[in-house]
């Protein structure tokens, strides 16, 4: 466990390191369990690092009430990330790897700390446009969020119409869900529509970058780490291999 704030943070790291430490960052109320079979395969290469963000798993929370990890804005998240990697005296260089959520905190890790992050794995993750884009699709399907756009960037989303202005020229790959996801009662009538929105949004993340790659997780929901561990440590030994070798 190590300080970050007021929280305790719970961190787990295996492997030995050889070049870049891969970070995992999950999804919005994940856990790093959510990463125990890539994190596995990832070790065997290098080492690999992945932890709870405040409030959630093993880690703890400041307890004043009305406090939580909803609580925390993103740039928190990010600074809570930076410290804990110091703490623990994990200095860079970082391949960063992001679910969901987990996706957007990276990217903007990067975009903040750009000389720490080498490489990135993106795993069917969350686009800063997709609140609007969602409720362009049907407005009901966006529930118990906050729409001010204040409280939208707060959380690194964007409100309506601003567009993501996020570019690397870092080795990404993008990973998306093969199976549809849009299956209750909500999404139901919009499928299609939300499906080509998220594959829409899957491309544009992989075009940030002139070294973006685009891959589909065929037999896949959303939670690929989960589904299918091998296509996520395909990816990550890509971009590692690729970094390793300057090629």
């Amino acid at each position: 466990m190590y300080p970050a704030k007021k929280h305790q943070l719970y961190l787990n790291c295996i492997g030995e390191r050889r070049g870049p430490v891969v970070v995992f960052e999950s999804g919005l109320d994940n856990t790093s369990s959510d990463w125990s079979k890539v994190q596995t395969e990832v070790a065997k290469f290098t080492e690999a690092c992945s932890y709870d963000r405040a409030g959630l798993g093993k880690s703890t929370t400041d307890a004043t009430p009305g406090y939580g990890p909803a609580a925390d804005t993103l740039e928190e998240k990010v600074e809570d990330l930076r410290q804990l990697l110091l703490s623990a005296h994990i200095p860079p260089p970082y391949l960063s790897v992001g679910h969901s959520a987990g996706g957007i905190l990276v990217r903007r890790f990067a975009s903040k700390y750009p000389d720490t992050v080498q490489g990135m794995v993106l795993v069917d993750s969350a686009h800063e446009e997709q609140v609007w884009r969602f409720i362009d699709i049907d407005p009901k399907v966006i529930q118990g969020v906050s729409l001010k756009p204040d409280d939208l960037r707060k959380g690194g989303m964007l409100p309506a119409r601003e567009r993501f202005a996020w570019n690397t020229q870092i080795p990404l790959i993008v990973i998306e869900h093969g199976r549809s996801i849009t299956r209750d009662g909500l999404t139901k009538a919009h499928e299609a529509e939300f499906e080509a929105a998220m594959h829409w949004m899957q491309k544009d993340l992989a075009s940030r970058s002139p070294q973006g790659e685009l891959r589909t997780a065929k037999h896949s929901g959303h939670d690929i780490e989960l589904e299918e561990p091998a296509v996520v440590t395909r990816a990550i030994q890509d971009i590692w291999d690729k970094l390793e070798t300057g090629k």
